[in-house]
């Protein structure tokens, strides 16, 4: 379940701690393991991202960050991915549970 995933911790220039990242290689299957008339498929990297303290106003920047640094860390001869995906959690909704001894004290 876990082959080809990897887990990484994004630290900031003086070593602060940004986010902690799943990195997921999307290897396309060799030409001759599928149909003749199959499209050509691409590598690629999908991030997800677990946890962070990144402000939403540099989403853009962290991305472009990372995208750089992974592409210049991963690309090798036989595989060199052409974009990566990001995915982040969906905030909860849900309200905090309360104690309800804890609302009468």
């Amino acid at each position: 379940m876990w082959f080809n995933i990897y887990r990484g911790v994004i630290s900031g220039a003086a070593g602060e701690y940004i986010a902690t990242v799943r990195i997921i290689p999307g290897l396309p299957l060799d030409r001759d393991e599928v149909p003749a008339d199959a499209p050509e498929a691409r590598p690629y990297l999908i991030v997800i991202v677990e946890d962070a303290s990144i402000d939403l106003n540099e989403l853009v920047r962290f991305e472009s960050a990372v995208t750089d640094s992974l592409l210049q860390a991963l690309s090798r001869e036989t595989f060199k991915p052409e974009f990566i995906q990001f995915f982040y959690p969906t905030p909860s909704t849900k309200e905090p549970e309360t104690d309800p001894e804890t609302l009468l004290s």
